[in-house]
């Protein structure tokens, strides 16, 4: 029961019971006015109360809410993890364009103004062991098969971006 209602089933409540006491018995039109009054003014102290229990299970169950967020995030980068030990397929189609997007934005630098420019940086960087996996002009269809560099790849890479 919300508090509207109990406001309105009071005031028809007195209503009624003051129609009903005028017509049988005048004597009584306070009595009968006082104790739905005395009823709603029961229902309001029960309502504020009361523990709150839709409300914190509406906040656990938020679509958007930060422990729904951070579980989106956790399940997204224990898939981007698994995929560096997929094969190279795998890793070019979902971690190259992550790093190589990050690492351009963190080194300010595009592919399409400097490519030279973005090469060097990115060997100077990770080396060119780690570039030809961070490297954006490097996923090619040969060689699809081969395995991924692996975790300890990964971690090295994004350490060194942490880094920059």
């Amino acid at each position: 029961m919300t508090r509207p209602w109990i406001v309105v089933t009071a005031i028809l409540a007195v209503a009624v019971f003051e129609v009903a006491a005028y017509l049988r018995a005048r004597e009584f039109m306070l009595i009968a006015a006082g104790v739905p009054v005395a009823i709603a003014l029961c229902c309001f102290v029960w309502v504020l109360l009361r523990p709150e229990k839709k409300e914190k299970e509406l906040v656990d169950e938020m679509e958007n809410g930060p422990a729904e967020m951070l579980r989106h995030w956790h399940a997204r980068a224990e898939m981007l993890v698994d995929r560096a030990d997929g094969n190279r397929a795998d890793w070019d189609r979902h971690l190259r364009p992550l790093l190589a997007k990050e690492f351009q934005l963190s080194a300010g630098l595009r592919v399409s103004k400097n490519r030279r420019a973005l090469e060097n940086a990115g060997i100077h960087l990770f080396g060119a062991e780690l570039w030809r996996w961070v490297d954006p002009a490097d996923s090619a269809l040969r060689d699809q098969n081969t395995p991924a560099p692996g975790r300890a790849a990964l971690d090295e890479i994004l350490s060194r971006l942490q880094r920059m």
